[in-house]
Formats: C-alpha cells, structure tokens, sequence
C-alpha cells in the first residue's frame, strides 16, 4: 500500500484493492385499508434536548399537566394558552411557570402534558405533535422533552423525512421504507426500557418531525403495512438503511467490525447494479488543501480514538490500508508525530470531514494529492452516502418505478429473516 503524505509534491492517485408548524393534510387512505389498530405500541423520541425550557401550547381541546411520577395534577392550560418548563432557583429544579411569572413547586420525576380529548396534539417548542409529551431534567442541568405517541404515528413522520419527496408510482419503497424503519424503531424500543426515551428525532436514529413532515402517500405506505416488520428468530430486526449505496452496499464487518457483523448476519453486501445511479451521490469528490485537512484531523481524531490533543500530537501521513469486500475503505492510519493512530469503518467518515464540517459522504472512495502551485490539494473520489448498511433508499425508489412489489425490494436488500406482521 502507498501512504498518502500530506506534504507531497506530485500528483499520487492511490487505488486500493482491499472499505438522519404546518396544519395536518388529511389522511387519503384507499379503498379497503384500515387504520392502525389501537393496540399499535407506543414510542417515546426525544424531540429536544439540552434545553433551558419547554414551551407547551395546548391545543383546542385543552392541555392537563401532571407530575410524571406521582400523577398529581400541577395545571390545566386553556386552549391556545401557552406555559413553559423551566429550572428555577439554586438547585435548578425543574418547575412549570405561568405566563405571568409564577412557578409550581419542584417535579423531580419530570412533567406529563396531556391533551384532555378531542384534538391529541400538543404544541412543543413551536412544532406540533400526537400522542403526549413528558419534560424531563438532565444532570447537565438543562431540559429534555420527550414525545411518546403510537409508533405507527410515529412512522408517519419518519418515513417521508427519511425517503424524501417521491413518485405516487413509488409508493412501494415507501411501503419498505416503513416496514424497515418500524423494525428498527421496535428494536431501540426493546432495548431502551430502562431510560426516558426510545430513540432520537434526528440522523442519529430515525429523523422525525411531528405533524409537519406527514404526507398523504406516506400514510398510505404505512396504514398499509400495518405491523409489518422483518424477524430473525422471531423478534424485530435492525433494519439499517441509507440514502445511496453506490452500486454496492456495505458488508458489515467494514462498518463497525468483525463482532457487528456477526451478530446481524441478515446485512449483507448486495450489489445494485445501476438501480442508484440517480441519486446525485452515486458519484462526488471532496477536496481539502493539506492545512484544511490537518485542521479537520487534529479536531476530529480526539473524540474518535479517545486522546487528547496534545496526546494524539500534529498529524502528518495518513494511509489507507484496508478495503472491505464491497470496496469500501476499512481500515484507515493517521500518522502523527507522537504516534500511530487507527480509525476503522463508518469512524472515517468523522474523521475526515468535509471542509464545511459535514460527515465525508461514504467510506467508498479513492484519495489522491496533488501540488496546486504553492499547495497542496487532497481529493477524494467516491461513490454513495451513508453507511451502505441494509436498503438503499435511492435503489428502493428506482426499484418500485420499475415495477417491484415492497416485499420483493426488501427481499434483496435484506436476507434470512421473515416478513410478518405482529400486531
């Protein structure tokens, strides 16, 4: 393998054979189709976090607010009125305040806001909601709220946040889109029982937006895939997905190792032929100059391999010496004047930022460098966004176009595990 010197002076190409306030639209559902029944579980995402306050509209039928813990009622809000959450006096304890000042004694097991019937949507820090909202303290002393509503609710929002605007004639990647993100939404849902929340409302899970991001052909994917998931032994499977694969999704040992792979055998690397070559990823390159770079470098290596500054020291090579099996970049060393440092999978797309400060696109790529004049420029050149990990969202869309049923586009992407429906 050649090391990429981030002082070099000619051109070096190196080609390397190893690797998340609008008004509701009413639901459009067909003919035949039935709501979500009411035994749906729920989900708690958190919609803010690490906030000085939470500010609460009730809606026309009027909100209730209660302490999380005990239940006792703390206050009734009128229709339109607005109150907020705040940490008041030495201890920062977490209180409710009225409009005109005054503050409810201490709720040390949080705030519960509830709408009393009718319109089930609260107004949370100026976006609207289902279900009910529960305010809870840090021990950052600050504020998070949390949105606990039925999950096919919940994927109303998740789904044309994370598939994006598409054709009617595409529906059916909607419809894998859901199934897929009901999976991993249940999966977190298992596994968080212990903590105040499932799941969070951006990229690092599942982005959710409440009512503004519902749509009608959305809702029709998901009304009729009601608790549709992909299992593996009988119990939801973690459904990865991502935006473009770049022909070829990823292996999971290149993402996050030998021990994930093993464990989620039903991600595998599947080629795609030309399915994704819409998506304006399939093809990009990044380009740094080399004092960008080593900026972006000394920034990011600290919180990756868990050193300081000044024990990581001034980066000055770096390498790639290891690919995975779809190609894309595994196994990167950065080299420094103290010492040798490893990133390894997804962690190259943090460590090598965008010069904007944005996750490098895809570990799929090729670097080269070359001399501009007085500097020196690094360029890489790479294929698909995301992780690469299970569906690939543009190939799901093109797939659907083309005539493929939901079932037959998760079957590709997705292998040795079963789709049924459990509730």
């Amino acid at each position: 393998m050649r090391r990429i010197r981030l002082y070099a002076c000619s051109l070096s190409i190196i080609s390397l054979s190893l690797f998340l306030p609008a008004c509701h639209r009413e639901v459009r559902l067909p003919p035949g189709v039935i709501p979500p029944p009411g035994r749906a579980p729920s989900v708690r995402v958190r919609v803010l976090n690490q906030v000085e306050k939470v500010s609460l509209r009730a809606p026309s039928s009027g909100l209730l607010l209660t302490d999380a813990l005990t239940g006792e009622r703390v206050a009734s809000l009128k229709p339109g009125e607005r109150w907020e959450a705040v940490r008041f006096g030495e201890q920062k304890e977490l209180r409710v305040a009225t409009p005109d000042g005054r503050v409810s004694r201490p709720h040390s097991g949080g705030v519960r806001a509830v709408t009393f019937g009718g319109e089930k949507v609260i107004e949370v820090g100026g976006k609207a909601y289902r279900g009910e909202v529960l305010i809870y303290s840090t021990p950052e002393g600050r504020l998070i709220a949390v949105n606990r509503l039925s999950l096919e609710d919940y994927l109303r929002s998740v789904v044309p946040a994370e598939m994006g605007a598409i054709e009617r004639a595409g529906i059916e990647a909607l419809k894998a889109q859901a199934v897929a993100a009901r999976s991993y939404a249940l999966t977190l849902v298992a596994r968080n029982q212990s903590f105040h929340f499932d799941l969070t409302a951006d990229t690092g899970d599942q982005v959710y937006r409440g009512l503004t991001g519902e749509n009608p052909d959305a809702d029709e994917a998901v009304f009729e895939t009601v608790g549709e998931c992909l299992l593996k032994g009988g119990q939801p499977v973690a459904a990865f997905y991502h935006s473009c694969c770049g022909g070829i999704t990823a292996d999971p040992e290149e993402v996050w190792g030998r021990q994930f792979a093993d464990a989620n055998r039903y991600l595998q690397s599947v080629r795609d032929g030309t399915y994704d070559t819409d998506s304006k990823w399939y093809s990009w390159t990044v380009t740094w100059t080399r004092e960008k770079l080593l900026e972006i470098l000394k920034s990011t290596l600290p919180t990756i391999v868990g050193l300081s500054s000044a024990e990581i020291g001034e980066p000055t090579d770096m390498e790639v010496v290891e690919k995975g099996k779809s190609g894309r970049n595994q196994l990167l060393k950065v080299i420094t004047d103290r010492r040798v440092l490893q990133v390894q999978g997804d962690a190259i797309r943090r460590a090598l930022r965008q010069p904007d400060g944005s996750l490098l696109p895809s570990t799929m790529f090729d670097l080269a460098v070359e001399r501009q004049g007085n500097s020196i420029a690094i360029t890489a050149s790479g294929r698909g966004f995301g992780h690469g990990l299970g569906l690939c969202q543009t190939g799901a869309r093109a797939r659907a176009l083309d005539g493929q049923s939901y079932e037959k586009i998760l079957d590709h992407y997705y292998h040795g595990v079963k789709l049924a429906r459990i509730y």
